[in-house]
């Protein structure tokens, strides 16, 4: 019972980090069209679902690392 309270703990609090406005103030990557991109970048966390973008940067939702598609 311990092991999954703590699991559904931590599942809450990725879900909240998530959710979480940004409050950086730093450029936000350009988002693009699918159809345009060579390389795309998108949230590990699929924070935005299948949003990418164009430049390599962070999350403008949790301020992950986005990562190769």
């Amino acid at each position: 019972m311990s092991k999954l309270f703590i699991m559904l703990i931590f599942a809450a609090c990725i879900l909240i980090s998530c959710k979480s406005s940004n409050t950086n103030n730093a450029a936000k990557p350009l988002i693009i069209a699918a159809d345009t991109a060579v390389l795309k970048y998108q949230c590990p966390m699929k924070c935005q679902g299948d949003t990418a973008y164009s430049t390599q940067g962070k999350c403008p939702i949790c301020t992950m690392v986005l990562v190769k598609k």
